[in-house]
């Protein structure tokens, strides 16, 4: 996949960039990294989401719940880092 532009992400990279400069260590954030950032972060949100709609899909809901989400995170051992939000 390419990167897309910064039109085209659905989430403000604006907004990243600020998150990623709540670290005191971080001074500058170049706009390109923040950009791929903010990609990186919409491909996280959109297989995780993806994951538990299924998961709902398989329940006979539309409606995503947490235990959904804590199954899809459960099911990837790539997600492990989330295992305090999503016991």
């Amino acid at each position: 996949d390419e990167i897309p532009s910064v039109k085209e992400l659905g989430i403000p990279f604006r907004a990243i960039k600020r998150i990623m400069k709540v670290d005191p260590d971080i001074a500058t954030v170049q706009n390109e990294a923040a950009v791929v950032t903010t990609y990186a972060v919409e491909l996280f949100v959109k297989k995780i989401v993806n994951e538990s709609y299924n998961n709902a899909k398989k329940r006979g809901r539309n409606t995503v719940k947490y235990e959904d989400l804590s199954e899809a995170r459960a099911m990837n051992q790539n997600l492990n880092f989330l295992d305090t939000l999503l016991p």
